[in-house]
């Protein structure tokens, strides 16, 4: 049988008008707020941080969140959230660490997609009600990544005019660096504990850790590409070469200090959540 043009339009209308009808009838909308941390190679490897490190470097975690409730104890979740994370050597725990004495931070953009199972029945008709849950998905998120600049140059006297190395050591170095923003995957999955209230707003704690494919997000494996070295055409004799291969050494060095052969950087995020639901629950038929 064939259909008309205008018959095969109101057909696909009228399915598009069902679909909207049911997503409307079991979803969510909220926000999150709670802290973000690094498990990496610089700072502490503390799980999950109660309290900042301290008040003027006081790590966040913010987001917006969809839920789309399939049944009783199931739900999908889309999350969109801000993480700003910081990591310093000296809150650290292990003394090579501490002596280190390396600190930075960091910016953590994440949107992702979970599964959430619930077990006790939470997403029906009820005023008050209560269950724990699990979660996992996978996310993709942006991160600042680096590039640094080693210049050596000639020290300058106070009238600006160069002065010219007394001897092999007697010049200047410095290191710079730009940030550029990298995309890459994760895999969230956590713990939490969903209270229903009033019938529509839902409020839930829960701890979620993230896993990733790179080593990087502290900054301690800056691969050696990424350094751009800039020698004072008065510093190219072989006389300042061993100098200047020692300073690039340890400049590079100080930020190769990730292991990147047995683990990669987790991030975590803790917080509550605060939805509000709307509309009829979906028929959870069979």
């Amino acid at each position: 049988m064939k259909l008309s043009m205008k018959k095969f339009l109101l057909l696909i209308i009228i399915i598009i008008s069902s679909s909207v009808t049911v997503i409307a009838q079991r979803h969510e909308f909220g926000l999150s707020l709670g802290r973000a941390n690094i498990i990496g190679d610089i700072g502490k490897t503390n799980y999950i941080e109660i309290f900042p490190m301290d008040l003027h470097r006081v790590p966040i975690s913010v987001g917006l969140l969809y839920r789309l409730n399939l049944n009783n104890r199931q739900s999908l979740r889309f999350n969109l959230i801000y993480n700003k994370v910081y990591f310093d050597d000296y809150k650290a725990s292990e003394d090579y660490r501490y002596d280190r004495d390396i600190k930075d931070d960091n910016k953590i953009i994440e949107g992702s997609a979970l599964f959430e199972y619930y077990f006790f029945d939470i997403n029906d008709i009820k005023r008050l009600g209560g269950s724990p849950y699990i979660f996992g998905g996978i996310a993709a998120y942006g991160y600042n990544d680096r590039k640094y600049t080693i210049t050596h140059d000639l020290y300058k006297n106070p009238d600006g005019s160069l002065k010219y190395p007394s001897s092999p050591k007697d010049f200047d170095t410095k290191s710079s660096y730009s940030e550029s923003n990298k995309v890459d995957f994760s895999i969230p999955f956590g713990v939490g504990f969903k209270l229903k209230f009033n019938y529509n707003w839902l409020l839930s704690f829960e701890v979620g850790a993230r896993y990733t494919f790179q080593d990087n997000l502290d900054y301690s494996a800056i691969k050696t590409d990424k350094f751009t070295i800039n020698t004072s055409s008065y510093l190219l004799d072989a006389l300042y070469t061993d100098e200047i291969n020692k300073r690039n050494a340890e400049i590079i060095g100080k930020h190769q200090t990730g292991n990147t052969y047995k683990s990669n950087d987790w991030y975590l995020i803790w917080g509550l959540n605060l939805t509000y639901t709307f509309g009829r629950p979906p028929c959870y038929c069979y």
